[in-house]
């Protein structure tokens, strides 16, 4: 395929475009070009592609979502831990409230090898509950077990169980409690500022939680193709396998 110097530079100009504000609007320009034009969007594949990204398109959004760790776009930790998770978060709350995104999609999605949502929405008490059952299946391992497979995931999986049986496991309703509170539910709180913000879940009211079209692109094509994901997601669901199987 050749380009044209135009081609070339209506690219460039929505790639800034993107890397600045993160997403391009369907009302804007750029949207149109980059649905419409094979080679501005073939051109914009190719400079996301060499940065670690991909050019993710829904029905109302263009966004520049990065795919590996080390891409210049990918969020780094120090924003997440300042902006949601607050000024004493350490990397174990980075590694809990990755945990609790893996089991809130893996609610929605059934295992991690199915790619069609099964169920509408999530209510917070519901996600609650799951992680308590999945932290309960990742103690049956044993502390020298989990040793093990933190060297093969690259994963802190005792430091995420003390972290969360550490954190005070209120009673009280979702709403009443907010992400400043040292409680289980007071961090899915932070967890779900943080999922908002990137526009992946929607509260439909009740504390009942939908995935957004972004959402569901992203696990759909990507979340569970990358080699590091898969490994997480098959450890952590391998124990519905052998149940299956009894």
């Amino acid at each position: 395929m050749q380009f044209e110097q135009h081609d070339i530079e209506t690219a460039f100009r929505l790639f800034l475009q993107l890397m600045q504000k993160g997403r391009i609007n369907a009302e804007d320009e750029g949207f149109r070009y980059y649905a419409a034009y094979d080679k501005v969007r073939s051109l914009m594949d190719i400079f996301a592609y060499e940065t670690d990204s991909v050019v993710l398109k829904t029905s109302d959004h263009l966004y520049l979502v990065p795919l590996v760790g080390d891409s210049p776009f990918q969020m780094k930790n120090a924003h997440i831990k300042r902006e949601f998770l607050g000024w004493q978060a350490t990397n174990l709350d980075i590694y809990l409230m990755y945990f609790c995104i893996i089991v809130f999609f893996g609610e929605f999605y059934d295992s991690y090898e199915t790619t069609e949502a099964t169920r509408d929405f999530l209510p917070v008490s519901e996600w609650l509950t799951r992680i308590k059952e999945r932290m309960a299946t990742l103690k049956e391992h044993g502390p020298e077990k989990l040793i093990q497979l933190e060297q093969e995931t690259e994963w802190n999986w005792n430091g995420v169980i003390e972290y969360w049986d550490a954190l005070d496991d209120l009673k009280e309703t979702a709403s009443r409690q907010d992400g400043k509170q040292r409680s289980r539910l007071g961090f899915l709180k932070r967890v779900i500022r943080f999922l908002e913000a990137q526009e992946l879940i929607v509260d439909q009211g009740n504390d009942e939680l939908i995935l957004t079209e972004k959402a569901r692109i992203i696990v759909q094509r990507y979340f569970m193709d990358l080699e590091y994901n898969r490994g997480i997601l098959a450890f952590m669901y391998r124990h519905d396998q052998y149940e299956g199987d009894e």
